[in-house]
């Protein structure tokens, strides 16, 4: 009896007493080996089980289960989408061409929209690392008043041209940056802590706007700069994303790190993990096919069918309506660990196929001949691209959260800060590369060999992902070999 109560008293202390994931992680683990010592050691187990279950595994994603926090923080950060990619996507019919008219080449063009992913980068890295100490809330709206403010001066750079063009736009380009990276950061950050359990869903339902945005922008772009000229689309979507800073501000709750205060993490450890380079990859190359056909689509549907702004506009309109209404289901499929691994590749590999088709390539028209090339087969490649991009976009995220919680890294808003981070960063080095590769690329071989190019990139890097999903595969369902002690016998014959 007193060997019971002693073992009673020592089960108790262990499982008392701490708080953090990782000592409560130790301790159901420990729940199996302890249930058996009485009933009172049974109550405290089913305790801290309780204890374990976060709200968010209770909520799920749905709206009808979740907190006011979380809802308001969906909305918030959803708006934002909404508009950030609007504005990002409402140059698409007009700028490439109206820039070249004002004294800027091809090369420049390129550069002028990949700048704004080196500051980006930067931003990402920085931003990430020290989000709980600058504030999330801070971050998030401060981000959103400068990329509104950043855009309603480019409006102003119609009255410019030649070199005052160029270097004004590399200016305003590079502080808006900063401005966007911020509350991208922030804005993952918050949505990561507040569905833990449900990141790629919310991420994938988090695109709907983000594709709405897309379809929006084109068209409006194209209308806006045919009744106002150079700065109306720019002096409209900077004063919309003026007025979300107000909304935002309003609206967003407080957030856990404000509580938690500033937490040091080090963000190099990160690099260490294969799994979250892995996933960093895979962030700048999703971010290449995003990006690669701004600078060079448009001038070549002008150039070679004679295309208009608005026929440019619906284009991009199909794209991204096609892009949102299946990145959820992604994101539902993502949020699956076993799933990954599958779809990603396959994802890529579809990818690859709009690629080719986009242009289209002439491995499939001059060599092969099986596609003509017309203004319907670039539409028909941009919707490939659509369906299949996603599979490779929503898991990124959780890639990295997983790799992160593998290699014994502390679940908390700081590790979700730098997470958000560096995924942002490095989608802005697939930014950076691709409209400049595309546009260096399309100056000397044209579209086509371009669309090509990055097809191959992108299959080279699907191949970098089966083997490491396979090799990883491999490791797991190893048998464990035990580790036998010599005898000093065999000792003495080895040294010998």
């Amino acid at each position: 009896m007193k060997k019971n109560e002693k073992e009673d008293s020592e089960t108790s202390r262990l499982l008392g007493g701490q708080n953090t994931s990782r000592h409560v992680q130790l301790e159901t683990d420990s729940v199996p080996d302890v249930v058996t010592y009485g009933s009172a050691t049974d109550e405290q187990t089913e305790q801290v089980v309780s204890d374990t279950e976060t709200p968010a595994e209770e909520e799920g994603f749905s709206c009808r289960r979740a907190s006011k926090r979380q809802i308001l923080s969906f909305i918030c950060v959803a708006s934002l989408n909404f508009s950030g990619y609007c504005y990002y996507s409402v140059i698409a019919p007009f700028f490439p061409d109206e820039a070249i008219k004002r004294g800027a080449s091809q090369t420049v063009v390129g550069l002028i929209f990949g700048c704004f992913a080196v500051v980006n980068f930067l931003g990402g890295l920085v931003f990430g690392k020290y989000l709980t100490a600058i504030g999330s809330r801070f971050m998030l709206t401060s981000g959103v008043f400068v990329g509104g403010s950043c855009s309603v001066l480019f409006g102003l750079l119609e009255y410019t041209e030649g070199t005052t063009f160029i270097v004004f736009c590399f200016a305003i380009r590079s502080i808006e940056a900063l401005g966007v990276a911020g509350f991208q950061t922030a804005g993952t950050a918050i949505l990561t802590h507040a569905f833990p359990n449900n990141v790629a869903t919310v991420m994938g339902s988090l695109e709907i706007f983000t594709g709405l945005g897309l379809m929006a922008g084109p068209p409006i772009g194209g209308v806006l700069y045919d009744l106002g000229g150079f700065k109306t689309p720019f002096m409209t979507m900077g004063g919309l994303l003026l007025c979300c800073c107000v909304f935002v501000t309003v609206l967003i709750p407080p957030q856990p790190d404000e509580q938690e205060g500033k937490t040091d993490v080090p963000l190099l450890s990160f690099f260490k993990i294969p799994a979250f380079l892995i996933a960093c990859g895979l962030a700048i190359i999703v971010a290449c096919m995003l990006d690669y056909i701004d600078p060079v689509l448009q001038p070549y549907l002008i150039k070679e069918f004679k295309t208009s702004p608005v026929r440019i506009g619906l284009m991009y309109l199909l794209w991204a309506a096609i892009y949102s209404v299946l990145a959820p289901a992604w994101g539902r499929l993502a949020d699956k660990k076993k799933w990954v691994p599958i779809m990603v590749p396959l994802g890529m590999l579809v990818t690859s196929v709009g690629t080719l088709i986009l242009g289209p390539s002439p491995l499939l028209t001059d060599y092969v001949h099986i596609l003509p090339k017309t203004e319907w087969v670039n539409t028909v490649g941009l919707a490939v691209i659509a369906v299949s991009v996603g599979a490779s976009l929503t898991p990124i995220v959780n890639i990295m959260l997983w790799a992160a919680s593998d290699a014994g890294m502390e679940t908390n808003f700081a590790m979700y800060g730098v997470v958000s981070g560096v995924m942002n960063a490095f989608f802005a080095i697939g930014d950076l590369v691709g409209p400049l590769g595309s546009s260096a690329l399309a100056q000397r071989f044209g579209f086509p060999w371009t669309s090509t190019a990055f097809g191959g990139l992108i299959l080279f890097y699907m191949l970098i992902v089966v083997a490491f999903y396979t090799y990883n595969g491999c490791l797991k369902t190893r048998p464990s070999v035990p580790h036998v002690i010599p005898t000093e016998g065999e000792r003495e014959r080895l040294l010998a």
